[in-house]
């Protein structure tokens, strides 16, 4: 029925929340839905005056025309009608084109009377439109209209006797009351075999069948919801929810929401304990609000979205191949980044294909990151050593420039386990046997060279400079021994790497003993490797 401006809103609420609660959709009037379960004011009639507007350059001139409508309201929201439109006296246009049976033509002069075809006759558009409205609850309703039909004249006047057009427009309607409305309407008809745009204007009214036997339907019982939330008071009561708070736990959604909807707890705000609140994954996240953890990726809805920054809908986030929870609390890697240790390699290839450690660019400590050894050289990223030459793939590939699948082309090489003092570069007496046997190496090999390397460990409180300083000290102290053993000073180079080529991992504490070592590097040796044991082994 029609709200009118005496009936007082709360009683208006209480029968639009009545048929909230109703269990079939209710019958929809002209101006609101119907809280009764009749049919009547459904079906209605609705005659109309109007006129016709023909686009400049067709046969015909413009004309009143008279229209008959019968429709039916479907919904709140949609009303069906078909319409017959007829115009009894439409003029020739002169100055258009006109058709005279065969082909279209374009009239020599623009003067009444020097070529008329057919002087006036009548034409008939027959419709079907359906009427999407916007405000059907209220007295002033504006729709938009859709429709198909047929159109026809009387003459000869467009190359097909009977045309299929389609056309749009909108009107607004006035609804009197529940049996009478006042409308009003425009069309644009897409016309003709020359895709015409034609224009129909008209005003007319509405009178619908059986409407004022509505308020006979017996009144129906009235049901609380005075907080519009969904849930009628008495259920609220029941539940234990605050009927005058459409949101008892403000967690953004409406009790009535989290009962029928979500079947989340109206009286928990984080029904699943995940950390956001029920609205916040509804609305915002689109997440599971009764699953803590929607993706399944180990980590709490929560967390991903306020610690983590990950999507909590997508399990593994950066795309790595690992589960965002695998590697928060697992592996310890970035779910953000695919690269953690930005070696070349995903974190899940580390993890499940290579068996590296995603967290180490270089997991064997060969001086090659783990993606260069897989993707560019070959090389076993688990093995230092990948040929077993002697000398490590990154020792091979940088500075000897070897083929570290190769064992044949390895230079020769000796580590020494030598201990210096702190911060000292003096050799002690009980390591001399150590460069003796590297000296004898130089010695039977005339022409070879070597190249000595200090390298440290790294401490929390090292400095790189002052380490670096102090190894190249230490393999100079080396080169001076060697030169005292009778070896030319210019076959000998001392290099200092400091603590950037580890071995082993450091302990922030204690460093790795392992690290502090001097290596040797001796080119040029004709006789066979193996006639010579590292010293330092």
């Amino acid at each position: 029925m029609i709200k009118s401006a005496s009936i007082p809103v709360s009683a208006a609420a209480l029968a639009v929340l009545l048929a909230a609660q109703a269990p079939a959709a209710p019958a929809v009037g002209p101006a609101g839905p119907a809280v009764e379960s009749s049919d009547y004011g459904r079906w209605y009639i609705s005659p109309a005056f109007g006129f016709w507007n023909f686009e400049g350059d067709e046969p015909l001139e413009d004309g009143f025309y008279g229209s008959l409508r019968v429709g039916y309201d479907y919904s709140e929201w949609w009303m069906f009608e078909v319409n017959a439109i007829f115009a009894p006296s439409l003029d020739e246009n002169l100055s258009g084109y006109y058709w005279d049976g065969k082909t279209q033509k374009v009239r020599e002069s623009k003067s009444k009377g020097d070529d008329k075809y057919f002087d006036h006759t009548w034409g008939l558009q027959l419709y079907g439109d359906a009427m999407l409205h916007f405000t059907s609850w209220e007295r002033l309703d504006p729709y938009v209209i859709f429709g198909i039909g047929l159109e026809t004249f009387g003459k000869d006047v467009m190359e097909d006797a009977v045309s299929l057009n389609t056309r749009v427009g909108g009107g607004v309607m006035y609804h009197l009351d529940d049996s009478w409305t006042l409308r009003a309407d425009t069309r644009v008809n897409l016309a003709g075999y020359n895709t015409e745009f034609n224009h129909t204007i008209d005003v007319g009214f509405i009178y619908r069948f059986g409407a004022e036997r509505i308020k006979d339907d017996p009144p129906p019982a009235v049901a609380l919801d005075s907080d519009g939330d969904g849930l009628l008071d008495d259920d609220e009561i029941r539940l234990g929810t605050d009927p005058n708070n459409p949101d008892t736990d403000g967690d953004g959604l409406l009790d009535g929401e989290e009962i029928k909807a979500y079947g989340t707890n109206p009286l928990n705000p984080d029904t699943d304990g995940d950390g956001l609140t029920d609205g916040e994954e509804v609305r915002k996240y689109k997440t599971n609000p009764l699953n803590p953890d929607t993706d399944g990726d180990g980590l709490l809805d929560g967390d991903e979205v306020k610690k983590f920054g990950t999507d909590p809908r997508n399990p593994d986030t950066d795309g790595d191949g690992l589960k965002d929870g695998e590697e928060v609390v697992k592996f310890g890697t970035n779910p953000l980044d695919p690269d953690t240790d930005n070696d070349g390699l995903k974190d899940g290839d580390e993890v499940k294909k290579f068996g590296t450690n995603p967290l180490n660019p270089d997991s064997d400590y060969d001086m090659l990151s783990d993606g260069a050894e897989v993707l560019q050289y070959r090389t076993n990223p688990l093995d230092p050593d990948t040929d077993k030459g002697g000398v490590r793939d990154g020792h091979e590939v940088i500075y000897d420039r070897t083929d570290p699948l190769v064992a044949a082309d390895d230079i020769l090489f000796f580590e020494l386990k030598i201990n210096f003092d702190t911060d000292k570069s003096v050799i002690k007496p009980q390591y001399f046997d150590q460069l003796d046997k590297v000296a004898k190496v130089m010695i039977e090999n005339p022409g070879s060279t070597a190249t000595v390397e200090g390298h440290a460990d790294r401490r929390a409180t090292s400095q790189r400079a002052h380490n670096l300083r102090l190894s190249e000290s230490r393999a100079k102290a080396i080169c001076s021994y060697l030169q005292g053993k009778g070896i030319d000073g210019s076959r000998l180079k001392a290099i200092g790497y400091g603590f950037d080529h580890p071995k082993a991992p450091n302990d922030a504490k204690e460093g790795n003993l392992e690290n502090r070592r001097v290596e040797v590097y001796i080119e040029g040796v004709k006789t066979g490797k193996v006639n010579y044991v590292n010293p330092g082994r």
